[in-house]
C-alpha cells in the first residue's frame, strides 16, 4: 500500500516537471507592417492580477506612445480559475523601416522582442507591402527658395491628403533658434485625384526666416489625429445613420505622421551689399507726410511728418528707426513718437511695416534744411542693391503771435527834408466878398435835370411799393448761422508739443499744446484745464496743473519735469463729462 502511494506522488510529480513553461508576460501587435504616418497596438499580457506598470521606456526611442489602455480579467472553468492584466499601447513610428520592439520589462518579467516594418508613404502611390491600396493620409512639403539668403523670406507650403475622414486634426511645426517660423494666412481646403484615389487637400502655408548661413537641417512637420477605424458597411448602400451620428458610431484610432525634414542652404549677405542695415526685401516703400503739407509753422508749435516704411518679405521687427536718420539742423528740436509695428498677410508671405510720427519745433524764425534719408536694401527677386530715398525738404518758421519784430538786417538814416517857406497870403478883409469863378448862375433847371428827379421820384416809389408787400408776405425769419467749427489739432503732434514745452520749461506753451491735446483726444472744445484734473483723479497731476496754471498767471519760474512725468496719457472722455470745457470758469483769462 505505502509503495503504492509514493508511486502516485511520484507520477504527479513527474506530470508537472513534463508541463512546459508558460511566459508570464506576452506581446502581440495588431499588424507586422504598417504605412508612415498609421499607427500599430502592442498588446502586453501579464498573467496573473498585478498593479504595477510595464517598463515602456524603450519603445520611446522609435515610436510616439499616443495612447494607453489597461484590463484585468478572470476567467473561471471546471478546471480552476485564472486571472491576467492586460495593457494595449497605440504606437507612432518615428521614423521608416524595419523596427523592433524591444523586451518590455513588467514585475521581473520580460516579454519577448518583436519586429514591426514601417514604409514610406511620401506620395499617394505608396501603400503598404501586401495591402494593394495607397496610402489614406500623407503630407507634402514645398519650401521656396530652397537657397535663401540669411534673414531672407522662405515660403513653406504644407499639404495634407486625407481619403478618409480626420477628427481632431493638428499640425505643429515649430523652428528653432536657427530659424524664426511665422504661420501666414488661413488655411485652405480643395480636393485632388492622384492615381485614382479622391484625397481632400488642407493647404497651410509658413514664412521661414533664417538667422545664420550653411545648411539649417528643420524636423518636419507633425500631423496628429484620428481615423475611424473601420468603415460600417450596410447591404443597403452605406450606413443609413453616418449622416445622423457622424462618427459617433465608429471607432476611432490615433494617428501621428511626421513629414519629410526641411533643409534650407542659406547664403551668406552678398559682398556687394551696401553695409549698414540689411534688409532682404522683393520690395521696400518708404514715404511722408507732412503735417501741415505747407511745412509752415509759427516758432514753437510743432511740424510734424508720419514715416511710412514697408517691406515685402520682411517683419516689422526686421526694420530700421528711421528717426535718428533725419537729424534736425541747429535750432530744430526733434521729438519722435513711439513707432507702430504690424505684420500683415500679403500672398504667400508677409508685408512688415512701421510707422513713425515725428515732432519738430524750432524757437525762432527762419528757414530750416532737413537732410535727404537714403535706405539701402537688397532686392531678392534680381539679386541687386538698391534705395529707397526721401528728398530734402525746407522748414519755414514764422514769428509767433505777438513776438517783437526782428531788427532788419542793416539801417540805413532817412535825410530830413528841406523846410519850405509857407507862401505869404494878405490878410483879406473881413468884409470883403467871395468871387466865384462862375460869371452868371443860371435859375431855371434844364431837361436832364428834370429827368433826373423823375428818375429818383419813380426809384423811392418802387422801393416803396416792395417794402409793402414785403410786409404783406411776412416770411419766416432766418435761422442764425451755424458758426464754423475750428479746425481740429492733431493729438499727437500736441502731445510731443506739449512734452516738448514741459522740457523747455516754457509753460504758456505746455498749457497751450495740453488744452491742444485735450481737445483732438476729446474731440471737444477745451479752454480750461479744470476737466482734466476732475477726471484724472490723481492729487499729484492736480498739484501740477497748478502750478502751471501760477506760471501762467503770476509770471513766475517753472519746472516741467514733475507734469511731463505725471501726465503720460489723458485719461477717457466719459470720464470727464460731457463737456470738455467743464462748468468752472478758467483759472485766468
Amino acid at each position: 500500500m505505502k509503495a503504492r502511494v509514493a508511486a502516485g506522488w511520484l507520477a504527479l510529480c513527474l506530470c508537472f516537471l513534463a508541463a512546459p513553461a508558460r511566459a508570464a508576460v506576452t506581446a502581440a501587435l495588431s499588424a507586422t507592417q504598417i504605412v508612415s504616418g498609421t499607427t500599430v497596438q502592442l498588446t502586453l499580457t501579464y498573467d496573473g492580477l498585478t498593479t504595477s506598470d510595464p517598463d515602456v521606456a524603450p519603445l520611446r526611442a522609435d515610436f510616439d506612445i499616443l495612447g494607453s489602455s489597461t484590463s484585468t480579467s478572470v476567467q473561471i472553468g471546471t478546471g480552476g480559475s485564472s486571472e491576467s492584466t492586460q495593457v494595449v499601447l497605440t504606437l507612432a513610428p518615428k521614423r521608416t523601416g524595419r523596427l523592433t520592439i524591444p523586451p518590455i520589462s513588467w514585475d521581473a518579467e520580460r516579454s519577448p522582442p518583436l519586429t514591426l516594418t514601417v514604409t514610406g508613404a511620401g506620395s499617394a502611390s505608396a501603400a503598404a507591402p501586401g495591402a494593394g491600396t495607397p496610402a489614406k493620409v500623407f503630407i507634402v512639403s514645398r519650401v521656396t527658395p530652397a537657397r535663401p539668403y540669411v534673414q531672407q523670406q522662405t515660403r513653406l507650403t504644407v499639404q495634407i491628403y486625407t481619403a478618409e475622414q480626420l477628427y481632431h486634426g493638428t499640425l505643429q511645426f515649430t523652428g528653432n533658434g536657427a530659424v524664426l517660423v511665422k504661420h501666414v494666412g488661413a488655411d485652405q481646403y480643395g480636393n485632388a485625384v492622384r492615381n485614382g484615389q479622391t484625397y481632400q487637400v488642407i493647404t497651410r502655408r509658413y514664412v521661414l526666416f533664417p538667422q545664420r548661413s550653411g545648411q539649417i537641417t528643420l524636423p518636419g512637420p507633425v500631423l496628429a489625429g484620428e481615423v475611424p477605424e473601420r468603415q460600417s458597411s450596410s447591404p443597403w448602400g452605406g450606413n443609413p445613420f453616418g449622416g445622423f451620428f457622424g462618427g459617433l458610431m465608429q471607432t476611432l484610432r490615433p494617428i501621428e505622421l511626421h513629414g519629410d525634414p526641411v533643409v534650407l542652404i542659406v547664403r551668406p549677405r552678398p559682398s556687394d551689399a551696401a553695409t549698414g542695415h540689411w534688409l532682404p526685401a522683393s520690395q521696400v516703400t518708404l514715404t511722408a507726410h507732412w503735417s501741415p503739407r505747407t511745412l509752415t509753422a509759427q516758432a514753437g508749435d510743432p511740424l510734424t511728418v508720419t514715416l511710412d516704411l514697408r517691406a515685402a518679405g520682411l517683419t516689422a521687427a526686421q526694420l530700421p528707426d528711421l528717426a535718428h536718420r533725419l537729424a534736425p539742423p541747429a535750432g530744430v528740436s526733434a521729438y519722435p513718437d513711439q513707432a507702430k509695428l504690424a505684420n500683415t498677410a500679403e500672398g504667400a508671405g508677409v508685408l512688415g511695416s512701421r510707422d513713425q510720427t515725428i515732432a519738430f519745433i524750432a524757437n525762432r524764425p527762419g528757414r530750416y534744411r532737413l537732410p535727404a534719408i537714403r535706405l539701402h536694401w537688397w532686392d531678392t527677386r534680381t539679386n541687386r542693391p538698391r534705395v529707397a530715398t526721401l528728398p530734402a525738404q525746407s522748414l519755414n518758421i514764422l514769428p509767433a503771435p505777438g513776438a517783437a519784430a526782428a531788427p532788419p538786417a542793416a539801417t540805413q538814416a532817412t535825410p530830413p527834408a528841406p523846410a519850405v517857406p509857407a507862401p505869404s497870403v494878405a490878410p483879406r478883409a473881413a468884409s470883403a466878398p467871395v468871387r466865384t469863378p462862375l460869371q452868371a448862375v443860371k435859375t431855371g433847371l434844364t431837361p436832364w435835370q428834370w429827368l433826373t428827379v423823375a428818375m429818383g421820384a419813380l426809384w423811392v416809389a418802387t422801393v416803396g411799393i416792395w417794402l409793402a408787400l414785403r410786409r404783406r408776405r411776412r416770411p419766416r425769419p432766418a435761422a442764425p448761422p451755424v458758426p464754423m467749427r475750428p479746425p481740429r489739432p492733431d493729438a499727437s503732434a500736441e502731445r510731443l508739443a506739449f512734452r516738448a514745452a514741459c522740457e523747455r520749461n516754457d509753460a504758456p506753451a505746455a498749457r497751450r499744446h495740453l488744452l491742444g491735446w485735450m481737445a483732438a483726444a476729446w474731440d471737444v472744445p477745451a479752454t480750461s484745464l479744470q476737466p482734466l484734473a476732475a477726471a484724472s483723479r490723481d492729487p499729484q497731476l492736480s498739484a501740477a496743473l497748478r502750478e502751471l496754471e501760477r506760471a501762467c498767471y503770476g509770471g513766475a519760474g517753472w519746472q516741467g519735469a514733475p507734469l511731463a512725468q505725471a501726465l503720460r496719457e489723458l485719461p477717457a472722455r466719459a470720464a470727464a463729462g460731457a463737456s470738455g470745457g467743464g462748468t468752472l470758469p478758467p483759472l485766468y483769462p
